[in-house]
């Protein structure tokens, strides 16, 4: 024998309407938390897919971006690599990706790696604001995190070492998926040298690479075609013919 509540169908639905919006305030709640970790946050929030320019060479980033967006709630930890030369819409992609995925209620951080590095460095003063375990925190428990500028430092210390190994590897653990966009050249990412930079085994670079779909973005610097076209008095469309022989 056991006692049971009883209670009319409405109250039922009106009991699981107050927990289902319980539930929709804690995860906005969470989702704005996480998104003041975001590196320069209004420039990323004005980045879409709508008024991002497709370019010669940037069709297999913008693919496996878009593709990644629609297909998130069962890649699990699959991530996504972008790599190419600086200034050519590397950023633009994930982050107008990361945007449509927080309007579906996802929680995401765009971060860049100086940003992240700098900010983890920053908690050693007792001052901070910021705590390690907060910082740390929110990079593991974001649905997603967008890594721009990975491996941007020529050199990193023990401690971003550890720091990347940390992050990378709870984040597979978790089964969440990062998005990583990087300066580094096709040969760089062939080479050996590059991925003896993380660890003297590599394996952290193989762990990363490992849990990655990866796109050249073969597209050319946006930035220096604009300065080039403003120098010359023309239109960016005019500078990009001449380069192309047109």
């Amino acid at each position: 024998m056991r006692w049971v509540h009883c209670a009319c169908p409405c109250e039922v639905a009106q009991n699981k309407q107050f927990w289902d919006d319980q539930k929709k305030a804690e995860k906005r709640i969470r989702i704005n938390r996480l998104l003041k970790l975001s590196s320069a946050i209004e420039d990323i929030k004005s980045m879409t897919f709508e008024n991002f320019r497709m370019r010669n060479g940037s069709g297999p980033a913008y693919q496996e971006v878009t593709s990644a967006v629609q297909d998130f709630e069962t890649r699990g930890k699959l991530g996504v690599f972008i790599f190419g030369e600086t200034g050519n819409g590397k950023s633009h992609i994930t982050a107008a990706g990361g945007n449509e995925l927080i309007a579906k209620g996802h929680a995401v951080i765009f971060i860049t790696e100086k940003d992240l590095f700098k900010r983890l460095e920053a908690t050693r003063n007792f001052n901070n604001k910021e705590s390690f375990g907060e910082i740390m925190g929110a990079c593991l428990e974001a649905d997603l995190l967008i890594w721009d500028d990975f491996m941007s430092s020529q050199k990193l210390s023990a401690d971003e070492k550890d720091w990347i190994f940390q992050i990378t590897n709870g984040r597979e653990r978790a089964n969440k998926p990062i998005w990583m966009t990087s300066n580094i050249t096709p040969e760089e990412f062939e080479s050996g040298e590059i991925a003896f930079r993380l660890d003297d085994k590599a394996r952290t670079w193989w762990r990363i690479i490992g849990n990655m779909n990866c796109a050249l973005n073969l597209a050319t610097n946006l930035r220096k075609i604009k300065a080039m076209a403003r120098a010359l008095g023309i239109s960016v469309e005019e500078y990009e013919k001449r380069l192309q022989g047109e």
